[in-house]
């Protein structure tokens, strides 16, 4: 055999050996993920994996979240305020305050009422884990290369914060499908698809609202005209009936962060909140000492928030004007990640609407493009920051149902508030310099091509 022949065929031999070891190695990531996921699933029978969440710890017990929308059910059949907090017939054991919109209330809640609140939370503990089954399908779809795709799937099989999501009963992985769908079926040209899953979303949980810049970017008028329409007419009756609803719901947008939400919260804002508090030296590691002063506290905080949330805000908003469409996607990442870095409350397992950010910028990686050049370097360690869950179970000190955030020193606090906010201010900051070195250029060079064809024309 010739020297060179020899030569082509050991290199496509290597090459194939190389590919077969990354497959392989890609199908043990998958694995892990899957026996990842069991062990979520098996801890909310045996609560082994409680200890390492505060959520889990020191707050109500599991299906708090969806007791309030099963409650809120009952309260409508009751003629009751759905945001009333003593109800005359209470149904569930316990529960948080409810903070949607009417909708919710109105369809799930009275679905769930045909059965008992634990059979209730059973069957959408089952709706959640079929709604993830869809996005393993779907996301699998996004890869051609198999090893990619294993790797890819994996990411939402070990995410920490999904297992709380489970544990709560809550309706954040119900928005992060639907951001995964909306922009699957936009980016493939299905536009009334996508549009139907985003005015969807406001119904159930509003904070996808967060998208508007870019649908106005796109100039999707009538899908925002149709989407507020929508809006109003499933609200507006409900708060028309019942006109004291109107400010508890409004609360929601209107209220700024206060010291006493501090206390287990995920949210930069709140990273923020610990910061100044602790660091100049108004923080009271006493109850009662805390309530007296939570008026000085939040005076100390609010301007401070109120300026961050302006800059961030006008940030994304100056990158989305100036990015080419081409990036729609990534802007739409961009906007999640604007929530997590300027919203009050964001707690750890409203971290799973992050997980189309991660599968997204991981198909973004897969090709090559000086785009994503940046992410390689901080997306991984970023992604098992947050996936992980926080040191909480090292720097708890109390048993009882109080946070053990008013016993922590500064280090202890910041160590349980600072990881994730700190990675997804990374990868925001990432993502823009991305949109700001490539996203302009692309967009130049688009209005050339329109000018050259206008002068040849």
């Amino acid at each position: 055999m010739p020297t060179y022949r020899y030569n082509i065929v050991k290199m496509v031999g290597d090459n194939t050996q190389t590919a077969n070891f990354a497959e392989r190695n890609s199908r043990i990531v998958l694995m892990l993920g899957v026996l990842v996921h069991l062990l979520l699933l098996f801890s909310l029978v045996f609560g082994f994996l409680n200890p390492l969440f505060d959520d889990a710890t020191h707050r109500r017990g599991p299906a708090a979240d969806f007791y309030a929308v099963y409650q809120a059910g009952q309260n409508i059949v009751d003629g009751v305020s759905v945001y009333e907090r003593n109800p005359p017939s209470k149904v569930v054991p316990y529960s948080y305050p409810y903070r949607y919109l009417p909708f919710t209330a109105l369809t799930l809640g009275q679905f769930f009422r045909l059965v008992s609140p634990p059979v209730a939370y059973a069957l959408w503990i089952l709706i959640l884990e079929s709604l993830l089954l869809i996005n393993l399908k779907l996301t699998s779809r996004l890869f051609s290369n198999v090893e990619h795709q294993n790797i890819a799937v994996a990411l939402w099989l070990m995410f920490s914060p999904y297992y709380l999501e489970l544990f709560m009963g809550q309706f954040s992985f119900r928005m992060s499908t639907l951001f995964f769908w909306m922009m699957y079926y936009w980016s493939i040209g299905r536009h009334v698809s996508g549009d139907v899953l985003w005015t969807t979303s406001l119904l159930i949980k509003s904070n996808s609202i967060l998208f508007v810049p870019v649908l106005m970017k796109l100039r999707k008028w009538k899908s925002l005209i149709v989407a507020g329409g929508v809006m109003i007419a499933f609200s507006l009756p409900y708060f028309l009936l019942y006109p004291d609803t109107i400010k508890p719901f409004a609360r929601n947008f209107t209220a700024g962060l206060s010291a006493e939400t501090i206390a287990g919260n995920q949210g930069f804002a709140a990273l923020l909140g610990v910061c100044i508090l602790r660091f100049g030296g108004h923080w009271v590691s006493y109850i009662n000492e805390f309530a007296q002063n939570i008026g000085i506290m939040n005076e100390m905080i609010r301007i401070v928030l109120l300026i961050w949330t302006i800059v961030i805000l006008s940030y994304s908003l100056l990158l989305t004007v100036r990015t080419s469409a081409t990036y729609i996607n990534e802007l739409f990442l961009l906007w999640i990640l604007t929530y997590f870095l300027t919203y009050k409350h964001v707690w750890e397992h409203q971290y799973v609407m992050l997980l189309p950010v991660f599968v997204l910028l991981f198909l973004r990686m897969c090709m090559q493009d000086g785009f994503s050049v940046p992410f390689k370097k901080v997306f991984w360690w970023t992604f098992a920051i947050i996936a992980l869950p926080t040191p909480f179970i090292f720097i708890d000190k109390t048993q009882v149902l109080v946070d053990p955030e008013f016993y922590w020193t500064t280090a202890e606090s910041l160590a349980f508030h600072l990881g994730k906010p700190l990675a997804v201010l990374i990868l925001y900051s990432t993502l823009c310099v991305s949109l700001w070195k490539y996203g302009k250029r692309r967009f130049e060079m688009e209005e050339s091509v329109k000018t050259v064809q206008v002068v040849a024309g």
